[in-house]
């Protein structure tokens, strides 16, 4: 998202969770509570409003920023959303590997660990390169930049949770529970971006939690899956900083 980004005059941040990444594991720490730490983040930077963009397991984190922040935040979106997954049709048009995650998640997460555990590939998706908050574009505004912040992340190195089963087992119980949002705190306008024929987090998630947030816009890619959004990032940053022209 960093070329977009660049090229509409957003400071693109993009902080690793705890545990993933240069990020320090810390334990008994909710989806709640690591919203505060971005919260407390991006006023250290002296960012006083700001979007959010979220892709797949993010939704949770973005939604309680969203309640902490309140009318701070200019705009959210939501890339391949996902739908509170400890409720009864939270599955539904899940299929593949993801089922079984989710599944594992929701009723053994201890299975996780050893699952994750045995993939030791530290392989990268093409296109999907880590991004470093501390280097290149991604450093402050780009020069010449005058537009609103807005806090993401959807670019991350695949397959790289499998060297952190830990940490993705502690995230997948947290993402089965209970998010504790209070989704009637959410004040600023969002909107939703999800493949046509993505198996990981379908349309409905997307359309459950759009129905959610007072019927927000949900417009599905033909023919994408999980990866394929690539051509919707520049339409996701500028709604989440409320954004009107290029």
């Amino acid at each position: 998202m960093s070329a977009p980004a660049a090229e509409l005059g957003v400071r693109f941040l993009v902080p690793d969770r705890p545990g993933f990444g240069d990020s320090t594991a810390v334990s008994g720490r909710s989806i709640v509570d690591v919203a505060g730490d971005l919260l407390t983040l991006v006023r250290s930077l002296d960012v006083r409003r700001f979007g959010i963009v979220a892709q797949s397991g993010r939704t949770p984190y973005a939604l309680a920023l969203a309640a902490a922040a309140q009318n701070d935040v200019t705009g959210l979106s939501f890339i391949g959303g996902i739908s509170p997954l400890d409720e009864p049709d939270a599955l539904q048009d899940v299929s593949g590997p993801a089922r079984m995650l989710y599944i594992l998640g929701r009723r053994a997460p201890w299975l996780l660990r050893p699952l994750m555990g045995a993939r030791t590939t530290d392989a990268e998706e093409p296109g999907n390169r880590r991004a470093d908050v501390r280097k290149g574009p991604a450093r402050g505004r780009p020069e010449g930049a005058r537009g609103p912040g807005v806090v993401g992340g959807p670019r991350r190195r695949l397959c790289r949770v499998s060297l952190l089963p830990g940490a993705f087992v502690h995230e997948a119980r947290l993402l089965a529970q209970p998010w504790g949002v209070d989704l009637s705190l959410l004040t600023a306008p969002s909107a939703f971006w999800v493949g046509e024929c993505d198996p990981v987090h379908p349309p409905v998630m997307s359309r459950r939690m759009a129905e959610r947030l007072g019927g927000a816009p949900v417009t599905v890619v033909p023919g994408a899956a999980t990866f394929g959004m690539l051509p919707v990032f520049g339409d996701a940053i500028r709604q989440a900083a409320a954004l009107t022209s290029t």
